[in-house]
């Protein structure tokens, strides 16, 4: 009778390991998992102020009207070689462009959308409105 409850009790706790040892394993894979996420998503968000910077420089010289139609809202901005950065595409949209005849000042709304290649539902958006005098 003895080794009967041995043996129960040694399986009861065998269980009760190998249900500990597969939460920690889960536990392991998934932070794995969500900080590949966050490496990625801080990747795509910096390729995309990175673009925004370019673009911003594009409007200081005038020059951003040369890859996108500024009359027409909503208009996609042709990035060249720009448009795919290592393992991430890039979209740009002029959303509205103003240009202020009395003041000479011109203001440009626009839309920079990286998405991961590997990933497509792993993307990262910078709005901005930016104003030139």
């Amino acid at each position: 009778m003895r080794r009967g409850l041995a043996l129960t009790i040694v399986l009861i706790l065998s269980v009760i390991a190998l249900a500990f040892t597969g939460i920690m394993l889960y536990m392991v894979t998934s932070s794995n998992q969500m900080s590949g996420m966050a490496y990625r998503y801080r990747s795509s968000l910096e390729v995309a102020k990175g673009v925004s910077q370019y673009l911003m420089n594009l409007m200081d010289s005038d020059e951003l009207c040369k890859y996108t139609d500024c009359t027409r809202p909503n208009q996609p901005i042709n990035l060249g070689s720009y448009a795919n950065i290592g393992d991430y595409r890039v979209q740009a949209k002029l959303l509205r462009y103003i240009n202020d005849p009395l003041t000479g000042a011109a203001i440009y709304s626009v839309e920079v959308k990286v998405v991961n290649k590997k990933i497509p539902a792993e993307h990262s958006t910078v709005d901005f409105v930016y104003k030139v005098e």
